[in-house]
């Protein structure tokens, strides 16, 4: 009885992840959407019959969908016909499971408390797809190992900048291409970062302690 349920089960499992049917996902809940679409599988549309679609588009703040091109208003499918925002494909293999846009950013991508940590000191580890997109997206190191809440980050900067860090320049080190952010720790083209909660909180007292000074004299 027991290998039966479990045929049963599987048929049911296969009839619902289909290997003809499209990835049917959004990166804001499921970032593997944007970063690792391979891993995902493919889910039938809701036409039992042929003539389906599905699509991959960027909306948003970045984020990836991607799903069966009936779920689309006319507007947005009318639309949907570039390698930047939007692209349709026919009803086959998972055809919307490629990386999207082809040109996305892919960065080393870690995070350590300190310069002595894997982060900083594994400078050959895979690049990785940026999880956010946007057009000219860039790689950045932040070290901010002299300040009290120090840390050594890798990553894409997009990523970094909804976090509120390496938003101007001189704070992070930047650079463009894949894993271009491999550099030493130690690297002089590393700036110390001054973005920090500790070091707005040693800037703030210094300034204090100016003006306490001034108004004694």
């Amino acid at each position: 009885m027991n290998f039966y349920l479990l045929v049963i089960a599987s048929l049911c499992f296969l009839t619902y992840i289909s290997c003809d049917g499209c990835l049917q996902c959004n990166s804001k809940t499921e970032p593997r959407c944007a970063t690792d679409p391979l891993s995902l599988f493919t889910k039938n549309c809701s036409e039992s019959t042929g003539g389906a679609e599905c699509y991959v588009r960027v909306i948003k703040d970045g984020y990836t969908v991607r799903g069966c091109v009936k779920e689309l208003d006319n507007a947005t499918k009318a639309t949907c016909n570039n390698e930047l925002e939007c692209q349709i494909c026919t009803y086959a293999e998972g055809c919307n499971r490629q990386m999207f846009p082809s040109s996305r950013a892919q960065c080393l991508q870690c995070s350590g408390n300190s310069t002595s940590s894997s982060c900083a000191s594994q400078v050959y580890e895979h690049a990785s797809i940026c999880p956010i997109y946007k057009l000219g997206d860039l790689c950045y190191i932040r070290n901010s190992n002299r300040t009290a809440d120090g840390s050594f980050q890798r990553g894409c900067l997009t990523s970094a900048q909804a976090n509120k860090q390496c938003i101007k320049d001189g704070h992070c080190f930047t650079c463009t291409g894949r894993g271009c952010n491999f550099l030493q720790a130690n690297d002089t083209l590393i700036p110390l970062a001054r973005d920090s909660s500790a070091q707005l909180v040693l800037s703030m007292s210094l300034l204090l302690c100016g003006l306490l000074v001034a108004w004694m004299l």
